[in-house]
């Protein structure tokens, strides 16, 4: 299981969480590259949707992706859809980005009775004072791979089965994600010294260098393939080389 974040893009206008806990966001940009070289594809989450409004269950709202504690348990997302890049059914307060790209649209409910925990109250105060405005979600990728953005190289997710959204204080998004690198950038001289922060760089240009040697084989071994006749198939993407491709990201985070 996987999460990822992003600006919720909550209604701005005052009306954002009413009263009784209810609120809109935009939980997924589709078509927009992250910070990790991933993007979603509209679609991704047609199938999981549909699956969760034929099931008995509700689709939960955790804080935070907290499943290990009940109390964490914060609420009910009430209806849940994608739309499409420049859908008249975009809401009228979303940014340019999101009218462009289209993304999932959720409208949820916290817990405000005099049963709800502790965590949803704190929840819906902050969020109605708009000192938590991201959400992030939990998913499993069903179909994922290679495709290319403006001519760059990227992981589409094809197909996403959906566990679960979240509001967060601090969200793996583009924005906090490069805030934080650079702020451990400007640090690193004083926290891990100039030595270690010049292994680190080195062991990075290393993992590029592997990766290379891990493309280099897989073309090898079509070219193999093709003239043996046999069938090469898709393109996947082993374990260790997604672990190798993330942390190459990370590096060009910091750079």
């Amino acid at each position: 299981m996987k999460v990822k974040s992003a600006p919720a893009h909550l209604r701005a206008d005052g009306a954002d969480v009413g009263a009784a806990g209810e609120f809109e966001a935009i939980v997924s940009v589709f078509g927009n590259v992250d910070s990790w070289g991933d993007v979603v594809r509209h679609g991704a989450f047609s199938e999981s949707i549909a699956a969760w409004k034929a099931s008995p269950n509700t689709l939960p709202v955790l804080w935070s992706h907290r499943m290990d504690d009940p109390t964490y348990n914060i609420g009910e997302v009430l209806d849940i859809r994608e739309i499409g890049p420049g859908s008249s059914d975009l809401p009228d307060w979303v940014d340019p980005a999101v009218r462009k790209g289209g993304g999932l649209w959720v409208h949820g409910r916290l817990d405000t009775g005099d049963d709800a925990s502790p965590v949803a109250r704190q929840a819906l105060r902050l969020m109605k004072a708009r000192r938590v405005t991201q959400f992030s979600y939990a998913y499993d990728e069903l179909d994922s791979g290679w495709g290319k953005v403006d001519g760059k190289e990227v992981w589409e997710l094809r197909k996403l089965k959906l566990y679960e959204v979240s509001p967060t204080q601090i969200g793996a998004n583009e924005l906090t994600e490069l805030l934080a690198a650079k702020a451990m950038r400007l640090k690193a001289d004083e926290t891990l010294g100039q030595e270690n922060t010049d292994r680190i760089r080195q062991a990075s240009d290393l993992l590029s260098e592997v990766l290379a040697s891990l493309a280099a084989d897989e073309s090898d071994e079509a070219e193999e393939s093709d003239e043996s006749g046999a069938s090469s198939g898709g393109k996947s993407d082993h374990p260790f080389r997604s672990a190798v491709r993330r942390a190459i990201a990370l590096r060009q985070i910091s750079d």
